[in-house]
């Protein structure tokens, strides 16, 4: 039996600073599969809706892989051409987010002081902002289905997988960013930013985090060792995600300050007391 949960908690410094969280994350399981999904807005001047754009990554991308993993024929197609369908699912995410993005700003139209900032931002930079710009966002996914797992990166954040022997590792990850600099959905050529993972064994758990979680920690290891606490709570999921969000109000108030967010889909036969002990 499959289970996920999820967890979002607003950045210290961006309740210092009275601005809005531009994480999101969700998850949707059911029979077959589960999807664990997040999304981290941009904190920068020009992607002053950024929050809106997370939220819209996160509902794209959720739904376009539940409709793909519907499909009656998908496992079979999936397991003969893996990357073939990832990448197609790649550019179907980035299609329909810019699209849902264009339909959101012509729904809701700029207030003045947004327009202000746009003009601003603009005649500083010498150059016209594409929509999608003030929309900018991250996106990873995960999931698990009978006989299969894979995932989907862009942009900077956390992946993380438990096998069934108790591994755990980082399966993939953004090559592109660095600095200030990470992959998004507004990038003119943000399909070849993408990066996936695919597996025909079944792990007991996938984790995604946006890299307000990541940059909490001093080493992939101490990450991964992270998650392993993590994965030992997972007997009870509301003393877990009650957990999850005390700890992740502590990292981020005493760490960088950003939000944090973290999905994850997992077998709940794997982690009862009997396995974990």
């Amino acid at each position: 039996m499959l289970q996920g949960l999820h967890a979002t908690v607003i950045g210290d410094s961006h309740v210092r600073r009275g601005i809005v969280c531009q994480d999101c994350s969700g998850h949707y399981v059911t029979d077959h599969f589960g999807i664990a999904v997040v999304a981290d807005g941009h904190g920068s001047e020009k992607h002053f809706r950024s929050e809106v754009g997370s939220r819209l990554a996160v509902k794209i991308t959720t739904g376009l892989l539940d409709k793909y993993m519907g499909r009656p024929d998908f496992k079979e197609q999936f397991q003969m051409h893996p990357d073939f369908i990832l990448a197609q699912m790649e550019k179907q995410i980035l299609m329909k987010w810019r699209e849902a993005v264009e339909v959101y700003h012509q729904e809701n139209p700029l207030s003045r002081e947004e327009a202000d900032k746009l003009k601003s931002i603009e005649e500083a930079g010498g150059r016209k902002l594409r929509t999608a710009v003030i929309y900018g966002s991250t996106v990873l996914a995960a999931v698990i289905a009978d006989g299969y797992s894979f995932g989907l990166v862009l942009g900077d954040g956390g992946f993380v997988v438990l096998d069934r022997k108790g591994r755990l590792f980082i399966p993939v990850e953004d090559r592109n960013s660095h600095a200030n600099y990470t992959s998004s959905l507004c990038n003119t050529d943000a399909v070849h930013y993408f990066e996936h993972w695919y597996s025909e064994d079944v792990p007991s758990a996938v984790f995604v985090s946006t890299d307000g979680l990541y940059k909490s920690f001093a080493s992939d290891a101490d990450f991964l060792r992270y998650h392993g606490l993590l994965a030992k709570m997972l007997e009870d999921e509301d003393r877990t995600l009650q957990s999850l969000e005390r700890n992740f109000e502590k990292r981020t108030r005493e760490g960088s300050g950003d939000d944090i967010s973290i999905a994850l889909i997992y077998r709940s036969e794997d982690f009862t007391k009997e396995v974990l002990q």
